[in-house]
């Protein structure tokens, strides 16, 4: 066989090993990250509070939810330096634009009469 073909199956060989070992790895981190952070996320759950039931139950907080982001949105909308947009005013056209542009009427027009 070509010396240069079993070179280039060796590279081939070798770089997909890489890439799948590569895959692997992140995979595992992946996996490791996952645990560590649903660990956590379990001992902060058990450290916190249980709520307690208030008058009204889950309407009550649903309400009291609904009241707070209508206050936010509010709030954002008066600091806002929103403004509408406007469209650009018309600038003067230059030379050059000029040029092509004429370039391009030019050319079709030819190829307008061509077809005639």
């Amino acid at each position: 066989m070509n010396p240069t073909l079993v070179n280039s199956l060796w590279i081939t060989l070798l770089s997909m090993s890489i890439v799948f070992a590569a895959l692997l790895l992140l995979a595992g981190l992946m996996s490791a990250m996952t645990r560590v952070f649903r660990d956590r996320e379990e001992t902060l759950a058990t450290l916190a509070p249980e709520p307690s039931p208030s008058v009204g139950g889950e309407q009550n907080g649903k309400m009291c939810a609904a009241a707070i982001a209508v206050a936010v949105a509010l709030a954002e909308q008066e600091q806002s330096t929103a403004h509408p947009i406007t469209p650009p005013q018309p600038s003067i056209v230059g030379a050059w634009q000029l040029g092509m542009r004429t370039r391009q009427m030019t050319q079709k027009g030819e190829s307008s009469r061509r077809g005639k």
